[in-house]
């Protein structure tokens, strides 16, 4: 809940310059996303062929790239696909992406204003830009998914964030960025070192400030509340945690959960097109952000792609509704998920939901004979040995050797090892495993710890 300065900052401060001085339509974008929000799912789908329509009427007058691309799948301009036909489109892989950066971008106006690019965490960053209206709807889509989490603006919020960047901006876009942060009362630490005295630093952190909200990479959260857990370091009362960037396990939740109280708040997202889902009160899978973006499910085999069935897990695949400036239209993010029934929430909201996230679809291991296994094996494994194994990290090499570290916890025995050893051999036959424990596990440049992943 707001206190004094934060109903200032939500009410006063922050409406007079955004809408006041800056002119710019994030708060206009909010309010009409909390009514829509309440939208029957026909009224939803309504609003994403409207916007689709305007989407790929300017892709293929203004952007080359898709202009050929439409061509040559015989798609005319003056009629934009329905939403149940929409393998019409062409899909766009992460490498197409890449390769075609420039040929993407819109030659008319919106033109493309902020370029960034992605942490790499699959070994490929890619490069990608948006148009100023797009970064609007960003913010607006944010603030709503984090609201459901009972963040406020002006709340007091501690960010459990990546590291700062290798090449650190001028001074006076640093101070600008610190001035904002401070009205904002948005602080930061860094997540990239999880040793125990880090740790430690960041629970005297939260004690000092008091924080209304935690945002923080899942796993740099988890890494904290496991510490927090075992140390008996509580001292606070219920603080909302919103999870995001990483995966969000069941066994993860349970510490969270006893270290931060029952407002644990999982988003799913990425830098390409920011906030995807997000979870809300009902804790009931992740709303998608419906008037954003146009998220499918899809299953690709030899007899071509079909949508996913709810329970299914499929690809998933992105249309940023709002990015005109070098848009994403049917984007393979890398990424499988599985689809919930299309019911409305306990919540009362009818946006589409995902029952969970699994993560890149590269992160698929290979037994010794070539044959697929879902990484989830090993967060089922240690999700039931959580008390004795704090985190773990699963790297299998171009050999198909497996690497696999672990930070162990007061209570963890040798007798494990052999029990580990026992279920690879089970279930993933024929590659040499090998063991290690460790202090803490290192995050990549950005922050980020990825559970699972395959050596390209």
């Amino acid at each position: 809940m707001n206190d004094s300065y934060g109903l200032l900052f939500q009410h006063v401060l922050y409406p007079s310059w955004e809408s006041g001085i800056r002119h710019r339509p994030t708060l206009r974008h909010l309010r009409r996303l909390e009514r829509t929000q309440w939208c029957s799912l026909d009224e939803l789908h309504a609003i994403q062929q409207a916007e689709l329509s305007q989407l790929f009427s300017h892709a293929f007058e203004h952007v080359p790239y898709y202009r050929r691309k439409f061509e040559h799948a015989g798609l005319s301009p003056d009629r934009p696909p329905a939403l149940d036909e929409l393998s019409r489109l062409p899909l766009l892989t992460r490498k197409e992406a890449a390769e075609h950066f420039e040929a993407r971008k819109s030659t008319a106006t919106p033109l493309p204003a902020i370029s960034k690019m992605t942490s790499g965490t699959t070994g490929h960053p890619l490069s990608f830009a948006y148009d100023s209206g797009s970064e609007y709807w960003r913010q607006a889509t944010k603030l709503r998914g984090y609201g459901w989490a009972g963040y406020n603006l002006g709340d007091r919020c501690l960010h459990f964030w990546g590291s700062p960047p290798a090449s650190p901006p001028p001074f006076s876009q640093r101070v600008k960025v610190s001035v904002d942060r401070a009205i904002r009362r948005e602080y930061y630490e860094s997540c990239t070192e999880r040793s125990e005295e880090s740790l430690a630093r960041v629970v005297r952190e939260i004690k000092s400030l008091k924080p209304t909200v935690i945002v923080c990479y899942a796993q740099a959260g988890v890494a904290l509340a496991r510490h927090v857990n075992e140390n008996n370091s509580r001292a606070w009362p219920d603080i909302s945690l919103i999870a995001a960037a990483e995966p969000l396990f069941p066994s993860d939740r349970a510490a969270l959960v006893e270290c931060f109280g029952p407002g644990i708040f999982e988003t799913y997202g990425s830098r390409e097109v920011m906030l995807i889902g997000a979870e809300c009160e009902a804790h009931a899978g992740l709303h998608v952000s419906m008037e954003n973006l146009l998220v499918e499910l899809i299953v690709r085999d030899e007899h071509g792609e079909r949508p996913a069935r709810p329970g299914e897990l499929g690809e998933v695949v992105i249309t940023d509704l709002h990015n005109f400036g070098a848009p994403f239209i049917r984007y393979l993010n890398g990424d499988s998920a599985v689809l919930r029934a299309p019911e409305r929430c306990a919540c009362g909201r009818s946006l589409t939901r995902l029952e969970r996230v699994e993560g890149r679809t590269l992160d698929m291991l290979r037994d010794g004979d070539g044959r697929p296994v879902s990484g989830m094996f090993f967060i089922v494994l240690f999700a039931s040995l959580a008390h004795k194994v704090r985190q773990f990290q699963v790297v299998q090499r171009r050999d198909r050797a497996i690497d696999l570290k672990m930070v162990p916890t007061p209570l963890f025995e040798e007798s494990l090892l052999e029990q580990v050893r026992s279920h690879c051999h089970k279930f993933i036959p024929g590659v040499a495993l090998r063991t290690e424990l460790v202090r803490e596990l290192t995050p990549d440049a950005g922050g980020k710890l990825r559970v699972v992943s395959v050596e390209n």
